[in-house]
């Protein structure tokens, strides 16, 4: 099986779910150049093949245990309180678009 290599991510968001995350990366001219939907078993399989970069998640119960897991892979996770999202969310509510937002939160600087 070839490796598939990816161009240098800036920011990755995480939709996480029950059983599957919705994964959007961006480039770092701000391009989308990632959208995957994974398996909760296949996170730690899927993110040992990406370039190290910021990857941003909402808080949630889980939230705190796929951080440690990716900080542990050399990423650097912010996890973003749920309303500080909202205003990045462009269209109709689904996991993509949520992951989208998520991806563009974690880049600001200045959130808590």
């Amino acid at each position: 099986m070839e490796k598939k290599t990816f161009v240098p991510l800036m920011s990755i968001g995480i939709d996480i779910g029950k059983d599957t995350f919705h994964l959007v990366g961006f480039d770092r001219h701000g391009q989308l150049v990632l959208r995957k939907q994974i398996k909760r078993l296949a996170l730690v399989a899927t993110f040992e093949k990406l370039p190290r970069c910021i990857v941003g998640m909402e808080a949630c119960l889980s939230a705190h245990f796929v951080s440690r897991t990716l900080r542990q892979l050399g990423f650097e996770p912010r996890i973003i309180p749920a309303i500080y999202v909202k205003p990045f969310i462009k269209g109709q509510k689904n996991d993509y678009n949520d992951a989208e937002a998520i991806a563009e939160a974690a880049l600001r600087p200045n959130l808590p």
